[in-house]
This record gives C-alpha cells, sequence and structure tokens, in this order.
C-alpha cells in the first residue's frame, strides 16, 4: 500500500497535519521504486507486516507456538483464537489467520480503522472478532474491491460490512450509486476522491507541436488500463501517414504480450515501455509528453476503474487527455471541453480524438485551462482537510 501514490498522499496528509497512523500491509514490494515521504515522514517505522513462518510442516508449527508462548494474557487469548477452524476455516489451520492477527499485539485501541480497499473491511471484522480492533471502521470503495471482487464474489460479499461499518467512502458517485443499490445504508455513504498534490504538477499548457506528437499513458499493465487499444490506435495513425510516439510507463503481467503486440503491429521505433518508474520520473515523462491516453475498459473478470489518478496527473500539467466512458471517468473529464471521452475498446475513437489534436491546433488551449480549473477541485491538502473533519464527526458520534 505504501507505493501506491493515492494511499501514500492520504496517509502523508494525515501525518503531516498531526494525527498518529499506524499502517499495516500484507508485505513489503521489493523492486518497486520507494517515494521519497516514505522515508521523510519515517513511514516504514510506523509500518507492520504478517509475521514469517516457515512455509510448511512441523517447524511451521513449531515457530507458531513460539510465537504464542511470547505473548501473555489477553494477546496469547487472541492468538489461539486465530487457530479456531470453526471460526476461521482453512485460514485457521494453515496459520495464515495467526499470522495477520500477530501485529496488532499489543493491543492497541484507535478511534479510526481506515480500510483503503473493501476487502480490508472484511478482514477488520475478523481482527474485532479476536478483539483486537477497537474503532469506527471507515471504507474507501476504489476499483477492484468493487467491480472484480463483486463479480467473484458475489453481490452479498459486503452485506456484513454494511451493515457493521460506519461510514463508505466511494471514489465516485458511480460506485456511491451501487453501493446503495447493493444495500450500503444512504445515510453512511460519502463520495471522497483520491485527489493529487497540486503542487508537484505545475501548470504548463501544452501547444500543438510543430512534430509528431508524444503520447504517452501510465499504469500498470492489466487489461483494465486498455493499452492494447492504445497500441491499435497508434497503429491506425502509422497506417493513416500521422506521426506519433507512445511512452508506456509501468509493469505488470501483460507486459510481454503487449510487447509482442507492438512488434506485430511494427510499432517498435514508435512505442517505448518504461517499466516501474518513480513519481519523479512520471513528473518528468508528463513533462515531455503532448497528450495523455487513459482509454480504460471493463476487464473480463469484472475488473474496473474508479477514476485513474494519472488522469487528474496529466490534466493538473497541462495535457489535453484521452478517457473513456468508464466507470467514474466522465466525472472528471467532459467531452470536448475538459478533455475527449471515447467508448471503451474503440481504437478508432482513440485515434480520431489524437488526429483532431494533430490537425486542430485551436483546441488545445482551451482543453487544458477547463481541465487544469477542474482538476484544483481534487487538490489533495483540501481533500485530506476534509477527510480529517469527516473523521472527527465520526469520532465524536456514538461510541463504536
Amino acid at each position: 500500500m505504501l507505493w501506491e501514490t493515492p494511499f501514500l498522499n492520504q496517509i502523508t496528509g494525515l501525518v503531516e497535519l498531526g494525527h498518529e497512523v499506524d499502517i499495516y500491509a500484507d508485505q513489503p514490494q521489493p523492486g518497486v521504486p520507494a517515494h521519497p515521504d516514505i522515508a521523510r515522514l519515517g513511514l516504514l517505522d510506523r509500518t507492520r507486516y504478517p509475521v514469517q513462518l516457515p512455509t510448511g510442516g512441523t517447524d511451521r508449527w513449531r515457530e507458531a507456538f513460539r510465537l504464542i508462548r511470547r505473548h501473555r494474557g489477553p494477546d496469547r487469548a487472541a492468538l489461539l483464537r486465530s487457530l479456531n477452524p470453526l471460526v476461521f476455516w482453512r485460514r485457521a489451520t494453515s496459520l495464515d489467520q495467526l499470522r495477520r492477527t500477530a501485529p496488532f499485539l499489543p493491543q492497541q485501541s484507535y478511534d479510526i480503522c481506515y480500510c483503503p480497499f473493501a476487502q480490508d473491511a472484511r478482514r477488520s471484522l475478523r481482527y474485532r472478532k479476536l478483539g483486537l480492533l477497537r474503532g469506527k471502521l471507515v471504507t474507501a470503495f476504489r476499483g477492484s474491491d468493487f467491480s472484480r471482487y463483486l463479480a467473484q464474489r458475489g453481490a452479498q460479499v459486503y452485506r456484513k460490512v454494511f451493515r457493521e461499518g460506519d461510514l463508505f467512502l466511494p471514489v465516485c458517485e458511480a460506485f456511491a450509486a451501487r453501493l446503495r443499490t447493493l444495500g450500503c445504508p444512504s445515510h453512511k455513504v460519502m463520495v471522497h476522491h483520491t485527489g493529487i498534490n497540486l503542487t508537484r504538477f505545475p501548470f504548463r499548457p501544452r501547444a500543438r507541436p510543430a512534430g509528431a506528437l508524444r503520447l504517452i499513458t501510465v499504469g500498470r499493465l492489466v487489461e483494465k488500463k486498455g493499452i492494447s487499444y492504445v497500441l491499435q490506435a497508434v497503429g491506425k495513425l502509422r497506417s493513416a501517414g500521422l506521426e506519433a510516439s507512445c511512452e508506456i510507463l509501468g509493469d505488470g503481467p501483460l507486459r510481454q504480450r503487449l510487447q509482442l503486440e507492438a512488434e506485430q503491429l511494427g510499432l517498435q521505433s514508435r512505442v517505448h515501455f518504461a517499466g516501474w518508474q518513480t513519481q519523479a520520473q512520471v513528473q518528468a515523462a508528463l513533462d515531455t509528453a503532448d497528450v495523455l491516453l487513459a482509454p480504460c475498459v471493463t476487464a473480463a473478470d469484472g475488473d474496473q476503474e474508479g477514476i485513474p489518478n494519472v488522469l487528474r496527473e496529466g490534466m493538473a500539467a497541462g495535457l489535453p487527455v484521452i478517457g473513456s466512458r468508464h466507470s467514474g471517468i466522465p466525472e472528471l473529464i467532459e467531452d470536448g471541453v475538459t478533455g475527449y471521452l471515447v467508448p471503451e475498446r474503440d481504437a478508432d475513437a482513440i485515434a480520431d480524438r489524437i488526429r483532431t489534436l494533430a490537425v486542430r491546433a485551436e483546441v488545445w488551449l482551451p482543453l487544458v485551462n477547463a481541465a487544469r480549473r477542474k482538476v484544483e477541485q481534487d487538490d489533495i491538502l483540501q481533500l485530506n482537510l476534509g477527510l480529517v473533519q469527516m473523521l472527527e464527526k465520526l469520532r465524536a458520534a456514538a461510541p463504536a
């Protein structure tokens, strides 16, 4: 979680506003560029991970019981309860629940337990059952937790979370409407955008360059990002004689497949896969680009975006943006006013919008100026102040 900028912006905002924040995460992410704010604020010292146990056999159980013996009283009782197969099923017999319980010891009471994904709320309810977690439960709904996870587990998967949770923060109005249809109480739902730090994306309004357009797309290389349709669009522009290059920042399970697709389209000299980048590298790449593309799609497994933060970053920096009519993106982009919208999986439409930008220099300045004004509503500094107000109001309500 620490390496994902939307979450990090909230954590650093709360810390810098003077609040005490403990972070519980699944595991470190070696090989992923670390944001400088992690070291600056000492966030790793605030972070707790599940304990590591041997991978199997008697050594795993021996180490587990050593862990239990190191604790006393209620803490030991909580660890023993985590081994109850009647409550935690396979998680108990595999010792996975024990591993995830240990970081919460010694037991502490919090004002707020904030879950950045809805699956985390389901885990938090288990820790409540163990007596480890006290405080109001606040849950964000961002994307895969509200699309793919629901498709896999069914519409009732969050029923208990809706009943026992205290506040739900979908990242867009589209998710808020769906929450209500799934049975989440309306008075517990408030839309809260993720936002960006505008000071890190100074506005430099783009004009139509004299040469070939430099396109950029940023994100994990997974189906819902729609990168394949970007490649197809660049191929169509090439066939039509329009010069354009494309920088793809990010990595993921589809990288090899996308690189092969680029080769098959004859785009080796026009498309560059840059891999994972630090935030500073992303900012530098945005500064040298002309147009940002984020044509997200609903993946075959149901996975969706909320509103990709990279669209906000591009709009803040002064790039024309092209997104898709997907999830909450139309709440950010007004077609022809703050950017362009295309249907999902429509490479022809993407190519057509790029062509419009290539031949109509007069549309650039109105687009990027309107986009900057729009994205200023999602300044993370103001959003974090709003988040604190919501949490303080929740804390002041009846005890959890």
